[in-house]
């Protein structure tokens, strides 16, 4: 059966690859953690942030590495973005953009009301 390739996605998103820079610590990460999480919550919220999170494991991997997902418009919008990261802002990290168009995959979406309060008027 011949791919339908016109049907395929194709969504351009950029993907940030956050390196950190030689000698930063687990100590350095953790002490600025709360405004990058506070920063990225802000991005997600703006819709900006399709996934993020640390490295964990893989050649090079230390404290304060990581990928973001970004949804802009170009990849010199998703480098500002990324510039304003509050470890790169206080030198712990560097990152490159790369982009990439999404054709194939799958997305399941969970809700759990259990983990989120909710008012009724």
């Amino acid at each position: 059966m011949p791919v339908e390739r016109p049907a395929m996605l194709g969504a351009q998103l950029w993907v940030v690859r956050w390196i950190p820079r030689e000698g930063v610590t687990a100590a350095d990460v953790e002490a600025t953690l709360d405004d990058h999480l506070e920063w990225m919550l802000g991005l997600e919220d703006a819709g900006q942030v399709v996934a993020s999170g640390p490295l964990t494991s893989g050649p090079g991997v230390t404290p304060g590495a990581g990928l973001t997902i970004l949804r802009t418009s170009t990849d010199q919008e998703a480098a500002a973005l990324a510039a304003k990261d509050p470890f790169v802002v206080k030198g712990l990290r560097t990152f490159e953009v790369l982009g990439w168009t999404v054709m194939e995959g799958a997305l399941t979406v969970r809700v759990s009301f259990g983990t989120t309060t909710y008012r009724i008027s």
